[in-house]
């Protein structure tokens, strides 16, 4: 069933390998070249997000510096412009309009021309960068870049307060006309000869045209905050003065306001899109340089690209290295899987030639396999070698296995036979001894009977001769009397020699315990030869048998003493009763006479029943000797009955195992020849093979 089992199993291995044959060559090659694409993508991956990162890394440190350089650009052109409106309000120009209204009253046309000249062409130089340039006497309009348009009286706004106040004043601001963010920036006109505040120089820089032409550009969302974190210039025009970032996230502005410089993430509260801010907070401003993510893609992009082909040209060039060595590690393996081949092929043929084995030329790992599989092809030539001999020599054992066994069964069965008739005989001499017994019983019954029945023929034999005393003292007196009382002694001493006479029963059944004796003699005799022939398993019962044996002899031998006995009691019972009669006889025939006569016969039957008396007596103590023997006989015969017995059921359990190993050896007798066949089987295979 095994070799079944492995068959359908090889069987099954030889069609799936039929189905699908892939050389090793395009196995390594597939799984070099998955592994080494799986090991590029990874690294391609790794690499190409770790650069993406840096690159977001970068763009936020170039966001970093940008904003930092864009709110310094910022302050130096503040400060260019405080410059040049300082120097607009110490110009001689605008002293002297100052100083000729503070002491006329009347405005000088040709210098308030002049001067206003000069402003519209700062604001053309500028580049229309101001909202408003004007300078005041006083409090009140003189002139402006805007061809004097715009005067007006400046005594209620901060920039004059300060001015007056401070000499200067630098502030962020709405314009009352445009309602544009400004940036003001304003000094006082002093007069040299009394160092009084006589008038004002206002620049009002428009900081969406500020923006637009110093730091914006074209690549980042530049805004501009007020310290306050009010946005004022901004390409988003609806936010300018609209959003104030201290009210919308305090923590995130005053985090700004303490760092002074740095980079932000946020997300547009619009499209949800991450974005990154640099930020510089500077004396008059908080610039914000932003950028969105996604403005990284273009740059992502090319990263990938670049990722790609580098990944293609590394594959390309790995391909080549893994089918180079492959070719090298599988040249070998190719050898050695052709020389397996054949053997396994010659094999199936018939004809293995063990001898056969792998050109080993390398020392690698190849070169281990290819020694490993020769020295296993080694190994079994010799387990071959040594299953040729050890099969013809399992032939030859199986074979002396099943003739030993065929003999073996045949004595086994002759033990069966013998032990079923030793059983049988067993149980004949257990019957046998049953009746024994019986019969003991009843020898012993009578016995005691006429042990009884003698002590009470003793005890009347005494009160006999107590009443022939008082008959003799009575019979002058009562001589009628005396003849009915000696027919009646005459009566029942007849009666109790009748009844003595019964111990010829003894005899009877002594013949019977000597008649069983032999019986049992020739049962032991028989068992002895039986257990004989049985050898070690009869040895046993070999024992109980001449224990038997001996049981019988003692047997006979008592029956042979009380038969012995009995014979004796019997003829003293015979003499007994004929004095008796003779007794009676003459008692009757002198009854007639005289006192003498009667005195004689009187004497005389005393002296007659104490004789009778004492073999009585000797009688009942033979009867008692009788007994006891009787009794040690029942106890040997229970005694062997229960041995026999007990014989008998350990014949039958040798008998039930007798059968239970002959039918062990049927089973190994058929083991055997399944070891024959196997032996043959292995000859068969073996042969097929040069070793």
């Amino acid at each position: 069933m095994k070799n079944k089992d492995m068959n359908k199993k090889s069987k099954k291995r030889q069609a799936s390998s039929k189905k699908m044959h892939i050389s090793i060559t395009v196995k390594i090659l597939c799984m070099s070249i998955v592994c080494m694409l799986a090991a590029l993508i990874v690294a391609t991956v790794i690499s190409t997000n770790t650069a993406s990162d840096r690159l977001v890394a970068n763009g936020k440190d170039s966001l970093t510096t940008l904003s930092a350089s864009k709110g310094k650009s910022l302050e130096d052109f503040i400060m260019a412009q405080k410059t040049l409106v300082n120097s607009v309000a110490n110009s001689e120009a605008a002293v002297q309009a100052c100083k000729e209204y503070a002491s006329t009253k009347s405005i000088n046309k040709e210098l308030q021309a002049n001067l206003a000249s000069d402003l519209a062409q700062i604001l053309t130089d500028s580049n229309n960068l101001y909202e408003n340039f004007f300078i005041t006497v006083d409090s009140q309009g003189f002139a402006d870049c805007h061809d004097n348009e715009t005067l007006h009286d400046i005594s209620e706004e901060n920039v004059y307060a300060d001015c007056m106040e401070k000499g200067s004043h630098f502030a962020h601001a709405v314009s009352p006309s445009s309602g544009a963010p400004v940036f003001e920036i304003a000094y006082a006109i002093v007069d040299p000869d009394s160092s009084k505040n006589i008038g004002v120089v206002v620049c009002a820089i428009d900081l969406k045209t500020m923006s637009d032409q110093i730091i914006s550009d074209d690549d980042h969302d530049i805004k501009l905050f007020t310290p306050q974190g009010v946005v004022i210039a901004s390409p988003d025009e609806e936010s300018i003065l609209a959003i104030d970032m201290n009210e919308l996230d305090a923590d995130s502005w005053n985090y700004i306001l303490q760092t002074q410089t740095g980079v932000t993430d946020f997300t547009d509260p619009f499209t949800g899109k991450l974005g990154y801010t640099g930020f510089y907070v500077s004396e008059n401003f908080v610039t914000e340089v932003s950028v969105m993510d996604s403005s990284f893609d273009s740059d992502r992009q090319a990263l990938y690209k670049k990722s790609i082909i580098i990944m293609i040209i590394a594959a390309v060039i790995a391909s080549v290295i893994i089918f180079i060595a492959s070719s090298t590690i599988v040249r070998p393996l190719k050898w050695a899987s052709a020389t397996i081949n054949k053997l396994v092929n010659d094999i199936k043929a018939g004809e293995g030639d063990l001898t056969t084995r792998i050109n080993v030329k390398s020392s690698d790992e190849v070169g281990m396999i290819s020694g490993s599989v020769n020295e296993f092809i080694a190994t079994l030539q010799s387990i071959m070698d040594m299953m040729g001999a050890n099969s013809q020599k399992l032939s030859n054992i199986s074979s002396n296995v099943r003739d030993s066994i065929d003999s073996t069964e045949d004595e086994i069965n002759n033990v069966s036979s013998t032990m079923e008739q030793m059983s049988a005989s067993s149980e004949e001499t257990s019957a046998t001894l049953t009746t024994v017994a019986e019969n003991v019983d009843e020898v012993t019954r009578l016995v005691a009977k006429v042990h009884d029945e003698a002590n009470r023929k003793h005890q009347e034999s005494q009160e006999m001769t107590e009443k022939v005393e008082r008959m003799r003292n009575e019979v002058m007196l009562e001589r009628d009397k005396a003849d009915e009382e000696v027919a009646e002694y005459v009566e029942q001493l007849e009666v109790s020699i009748k009844q003595a006479n019964e111990v010829d029963k003894i005899m009877n059944l002594t013949g019977d315990i000597l008649s069983i004796a032999s019986q049992t003699n020739l049962l032991a005799l028989n068992a002895s030869i039986e257990a004989a022939r049985a050898g070690e398993a009869g040895k046993g019962f070999a024992v109980v048998a001449e224990e038997i044996r001996q049981l019988a002899d003692s047997s006979k031998e008592t029956a042979n003493n009380i038969q012995e006995i009995s014979e004796g009691v019997v003829t003293s019972v015979k003499d007994l009763a004929d004095k008796a009669n003779m007794i009676a006889d003459a008692f009757k025939e002198s009854n007639a006479g005289g006192r003498e006569g009667v005195e004689n016969l009187t004497s005389a039957y005393q002296h007659d029943i104490g004789v009778m008396a004492e073999s009585m007596s000797e009688f009942a103590e033979e009867t008692n000797s009788v007994a006891d023997s009787m009794e040690a006989i029942k106890e040997s015969v229970d005694a062997v009955t229960a041995a026999a017995e007990e014989t008998a059921l350990g014949i039958t359990n040798v008998t039930a195992s007798t059968v239970d190993i002959a039918g062990s050896m049927k089973n190994i007798n058929n083991e055997a020849g399944d070891n024959l066949n196997i032996s043959n089987e292995l000859q068969s295979e073996v042969s097929k093979f040069k070793y």
